[in-house]
């Protein structure tokens, strides 16, 4: 029987725990045909490519090249990513990660929750129930990530996500994606986006531009469409627009929205635009962790104009500077008059009055910032704040 084994690195991967090696099926069936089966959204049924129809060559409505693959009792049509090679893979970054993978022999989640930590720190966890037919599950890093485990049809799988927060505090993605590599990891889903802090290349209005004039067309068929927030107010919104193209029920959706105006600042033109892929019928290539640029400009038409660089200290600076600032607008609201008081009962005294008020922890709004925050407090640009509230 064939054993999965793990490649050692040289790279600083680490040393994998004393635990055995989990064994792959054997590949290959008694009679070596396949069962043709229809998969849950059809491009062109497979019973109809049984009958001699041939396969198209992309998908009509997300333009990712469709390959027929056959197994042991069963065959599929898989979708794959399809990356502009003449990009740079700085112009986008990882904003979600999810993935699965089979443990080695002796080996459980505790095993996989390890490895990861040399990844991003994972401190306190917090078991929660079962999530998406996993038997158990649990949080850890204040909604950084997710892990799951458990349950006889998921075989040994371990699913492991994580969010923008968790994201951010990856350094080296390629060096992630050669370990999942190493261990036949899966990813479920990826998030790739890109920023534009001055909204002038990136915005509503350019999606909607875009959009009308079949910019987001990559297959040949227009993709479906929804609208959300304030979008009777126009440019003088304050709560955001968002303008979401395709579906997640076809694995692909990408988002366009202002994230500034999200964020909590009403005059922000920072703008945000973000594919999301699933792994419905589609095969995610773990290439997209160290290469991001290329896929999200390969995502569509209108991406491949895409040149600014990201920098994820950046994105953390400015999101981090609308969220402090909108939590200070807050505070002054909920207890501003009280502290005007205070500071006269205790004679202008305002390190007593802030010692009587000060509690433990970071504002819900400022959390997803707090790990970069709390170690570099500069990152938090007043002046910058100050003058787009001017």
């Amino acid at each position: 029987m064939q054993k999965r084994i793990r490649s050692d690195f040289t790279a600083g991967v680490g040393v994998a725990p004393a635990c055995g090696v989990a064994p792959v099926p054997a590949a290959g069936g008694a009679d070596g045909s396949p069962r043709v089966v229809t998969t849950g959204r059809k491009i062109l049924s497979l019973e109809a490519m049984a009958g001699g129809e041939s396969p198209p060559d992309f998908d009509p409505e997300t333009g990712e090249p469709v390959i027929p693959v056959s197994y042991v009792s069963h065959a599929k049509l898989i979708r794959h990513l399809q990356p502009d090679e003449t990009s740079s893979p700085s112009i986008a970054l990882i904003d979600a990660l999810a993935f699965s993978l089979v443990p080695p022999d002796g080996c459980d989640h505790e095993w996989l929750l390890e490895e990861m930590r040399s990844f991003l720190p994972i401190a306190s966890v917090e078991v929660r129930a079962g999530y998406n037919g996993f038997k158990h599950s649990a949080r850890f890093g204040d909604g950084a990530g997710l892990i799951a485990w458990g349950g006889n049809s998921q075989r040994g799988r371990v699913y492991f996500s994580i969010q923008g927060q968790g994201c951010s505090l990856i350094s080296d993605w390629p060096r992630l994606s050669a370990w999942l590599e190493a261990y036949r990891a899966s990813i479920r889903r990826v998030d790739v986006a890109h920023d534009d802090f001055d909204g002038k290349a990136v915005s509503i209005e350019w999606a909607v531009e875009q959009y009308l004039n079949g910019g987001f067309n990559a297959g040949g068929r227009q993709p479906k469409h929804c609208s959300i927030g304030d979008w009777l107010s126009g440019e003088k919104a304050t709560s955001g627009r968002t303008l979401n193209i395709g579906s997640r029920s076809g694995g692909k959706l990408c988002r366009v929205y202002e994230k500034g105006k999200e964020q909590g600042n009403p005059v922000s033109p920072w703008a945000r635009v973000e594919v999301e892929w699933r792994a419905q019928d589609r095969l995610i290539p773990l290439d997209v962790l160290a290469r991001p640029g290329h896929y999200l400009a390969g995502a569509y038409p209108c991406l491949k104009f895409l040149s600014e660089e990201q920098s994820r200290i950046k994105t953390i600076a400015k999101g981090g500077t609308i969220s402090f600032e909108r939590a200070v607008g807050n505070g002054r609201q909920l207890v501003g008059k009280l502290v005007n008081l205070m500071l006269q009962v205790h004679g202008g005294d305002a390190v007593a009055v802030v010692g009587r008020l000060l509690r433990p922890g970071i504002p819900a709004r400022v959390a997803p910032y707090s790990y970069h925050i709390i170690r570099n407090p500069e990152l938090i640009d007043l002046d910058a704040s100050e003058a787009s509230q001017a």
